[in-house]
């Protein structure tokens, strides 16, 4: 299992995979054409890490905006981490926003709504945005 380091671009976040804590960190924007291809390697990657029984995951974002298939994404994502916490797994997820940003805070509070798993909301200093 390798790591996985993409840099953002107009539409896509910068994502950071590190298989040897189970971090993953996604930031910046989310609008790809094609939302499905762009997060399917990050998809696979973090489904081979959580097949491990010993496995954990750390997720955090700092998302500005979702399109409608990014979010689906980032669903599955959680879905992903969902299960893992059901087994017993370790995890945990930070969504980090922008404190005049109520609009990322309320898709968060989405995501949160429908999982189980330790799932913190943060208000980012000023300037610290993705």
């Amino acid at each position: 299992m390798s790591a996985l380091n993409i840099a953002a671009t107009t539409s896509t976040p910068a994502v950071a995979w590190r298989p040897e804590t189970g971090s993953l960190e996604i930031s910046g924007e989310s609008y790809p054409e094609n939302a499905l291809e762009f997060y399917e390697p990050i998809l696979a990657a973090v489904a081979e890490h959580l097949s491990r029984p010993e496995a954990g995951l750390e997720l955090e974002f700092n998302v500005r905006y979702l399109n409608t298939s990014s979010v689906k994404a980032v669903m599955d994502l959680l879905d992903l981490a969902e299960e893992a916490h059901q087994r017993g797994a370790g995890i945990a997820v930070v969504w980090l926003h922008d404190p005049d940003d109520d609009r990322a805070q309320e898709v968060a509070e989405e995501f949160r709504e429908d999982l189980t798993l330790p799932f913190t909301i943060k208000v980012l200093p000023a300037g610290e945005a993705a």
